[in-house]
């Protein structure tokens, strides 16, 4: 059943405001309420998006998003999902970054966030579990996701290089297939109907033509949409800093450097934002010296606490390098918006220019078995990063892994366990409330600190 235009807008936005947990976090979200919940998207489909969001550099979360609203609806469809999707965390981080500007704090939003946070955790849990059972279905593929687990948790591999061995084993899978498939006998045509079969093959030979000149129609209009997408990408680039060296000329170089860093950032960050953080990090703090260290780690706490893509730590660095270059909010919050602007910019391009080539990609036997082995990779990363968010929620801080398996019970947030626990209970049996749970833990968590601090 494919929703309303509408329908799937509002949507997109009320999915934005409780998309915690990081990538493993909204993934797993968006499989839950459009596969499992809505079926507006099929199983294949949503596996066949994320992977190929998965090969891109950016925010995997937003470039799902901006995917599957595609296949719902077109380039309108992909553009509106994939701005209605982070525009409560830029709404969210206007109002962080506000309050911190003139308090140095926004402690009760980050509250209700840290309330939600358990909540979260039981519909990743819910839904990792059948995206899994869903994607591994041969022994090649379990094997392939245990050694992609072990290699990011206890190796720390990056992602790329684990994404490679995936595509080695889709490879090597394909043509042990192959060699191992059985041809069907044809049986010798006797003389009595070769005329018959003559004016077969000539039917089949105009048939191949026809399909052949379709195919090439189909691949110019391909070619002409990633054309055309890559042209209103670079003009999309170009225009707010034609309109900066316009209208802010004095401070032009200050915002072609902060544009350019952002702009590189968006299309070098693979495996997730905390791969390019520490170098975001060194330049912010260290070279451009927009912010302070104390500033750079306020601003990782804000990621990790609110919804949204944890990339959304650049707009709040963006912010605090024009409100400190000149002491100005309207100069912080136009770094922010253009920190935004240039972070997502890249991945709405690739997605929409790269979509249709995607979908072709289906027809290919061989692309078929390497994305089925890609998304056993994926399952592995999103392993990783549940337990990564499962550790922050349920373990005290500064607790390792060692000091936690000596103490468990000293070590554990025991009533954010046991609140986990209950979500996952409760979602097994009403498993369409996910955003109501969601809600209804971040309020609970505000009441109770409230009445406990008052």
């Amino acid at each position: 059943m494919i929703p309303s235009f509408g329908e799937t807008i509002r949507f997109w936005f009320r999915l934005g405001w409780f998309s915690f947990g990081g990538p493993a976090g909204q993934i797993n979200l968006m499989y839950q309420t459009l596969v499992e919940e809505k079926k507006w998207i099929d199983e294949d489909q949503f596996r066949h998006a994320l992977n190929y969001c998965m090969f891109l550099p950016g925010p995997e979360a937003q470039q799902l998003a901006t995917y599957l609203g595609w296949i719902l609806h077109g380039t309108a469809g992909g553009i509106f999902a994939g701005l209605f999707f982070i525009l409560p965390s830029v709404f969210i981080f206007i109002g962080i970054s506000i309050f911190y500007f003139y308090y140095g704090s926004a402690s009760l939003v980050i509250l209700f966030f840290n309330g939600v946070k358990p909540a979260i955790l039981s519909v990743i849990f819910m839904a990792f579990t059948n995206l899994v059972f869903k994607s591994i279905k041969s022994n090649g593929q379990i094997f392939c996701f245990l050694l992609t687990s072990i290699g990011i948790l206890f190796f720390s591999i990056p992602y790329p290089y684990l994404l490679l061995f995936a595509m080695f084993c889709g490879f090597v899978s394909f043509y042990f297939n192959k060699n191992n498939v059985t041809l069907p006998q044809i049986d010798t045509p006797s003389v009595t109907s070769s005329k018959r079969s003559e004016n077969t093959t000539s039917l089949e030979k105009f048939d191949l033509q026809i399909n052949l000149k379709i195919k090439h129609l189909e691949y110019f209009e391909i070619l002409k949409q990633l054309s055309r997408a890559v042209t209103i990408g670079l003009i999309l680039w170009t225009l707010p800093l034609l309109w900066i060296l316009l209208f802010l000329k004095k401070e032009f170089l200050f915002w072609k450097e902060l544009i350019l860093f952002f702009s590189k950032t968006a299309l070098i960050t693979f495996g997730g934002a905390y791969a390019i953080l520490p170098s975001v990090a060194d330049f912010a703090t260290h070279q451009a010296h927009w912010i302070s260290a104390n500033e750079m780690i306020d601003s990782i706490a804000f990621g990790e606490s609110t919804p949204g893509p944890l990339v959304m730590v650049l707009t709040f660095v963006g912010f605090l390098a024009g409100a400190n270059r000149f002491g100005s909010i309207s100069y912080g919050l136009l770094g922010l918006l253009l920190t935004a602007y240039y972070t997502f910019l890249p991945s709405f391009i690739l997605i929409l220019g790269g979509a249709s080539i995607v979908e072709k990609s289906k027809e290919s036997d061989l692309l078929k078995s390497t994305f089925s082995y890609v998304s056993v990779c994926v399952c592995g990363v999103i392993f990783y990063l549940t337990i990564f968010f499962a550790k922050s929620i349920l373990i005290e801080p500064s607790t390792d892994w060692e000091l936690w398996i000596q103490h468990p019970l000293t070590q554990t947030k025991c009533f954010s366990f046991f609140w986990t626990a209950l979500g996952v209970l409760f979602l097994k049996l009403k498993k369409e409330y996910s955003i109501f749970w969601i809600f209804f833990s971040g309020i609970f968590f505000l009441g109770i600190d409230l009445i406990f601090h008052l």
